[in-house]
């Protein structure tokens, strides 16, 4: 039996990460790749950080980065961290990996106590390319194949720029 796939995404020090050269935050680079290969392999999508508790905020940041119309991305759920620890969160019965900025002596524990410590990658927020890396580490975790075709599946009511016509 196959366990469901599933990948938990933190935000601040991952999506938005700090762009030192510019003291800018910005997006981090690969992020529609990820969600792609996310669609691809199967794997759903969460976000696990504090901004659930503004839960507003991440619908905002979902519509924004993966409109409904999009069938070519998967579509990150929200999970409730609420007063718990992220690791608390996870599906410990699913085959996962998660990606965060930082983690606490409680997380770590939790993590270790279900053996589940090596399905955690560490970013350190100022990383722009996090993503790309965290979607190797994810298949080389997960034991994914290379995608060798990513197919269109272009919505026909996404209207392309001028220059890919």
């Amino acid at each position: 039996m196959n366990k469901k796939r599933k990948m938990y995404i933190d935000v601040d020090g991952v999506l938005v990460v700090w762009n030192p050269a510019k003291s800018c935050i910005e997006l981090s680079r690969g992020y529609g790749e990820l969600m792609r290969f996310c669609l691809i392999h199967d794997i759903q999508p969460y976000w696990l950080t504090m901004w659930s508790k503004a839960p507003e905020h991440l619908q905002g940041l979902s519509r924004l980065l993966w409109p409904d119309i999009c069938p070519t991305m998967a579509q990150p759920r929200i999970l409730k961290v609420g007063d718990s620890y992220k690791a608390d969160c996870i599906d410990y019965g699913s085959d996962f990996v998660w990606i965060e900025d930082g983690l606490g002596n409680h997380d770590i524990d939790i993590l270790k106590s279900h053996n589940a410590f090596d399905r955690f990658f560490y970013t350190n927020g100022r990383n722009p390319d996090c993503l790309l890396e965290f979607m190797t580490f994810t298949q080389n975790r997960l034991d994914l194949p290379d995608i060798t075709d990513w197919e269109s599946g272009w919505h026909p009511d996404i209207t392309l720029p001028e220059e890919y016509t």
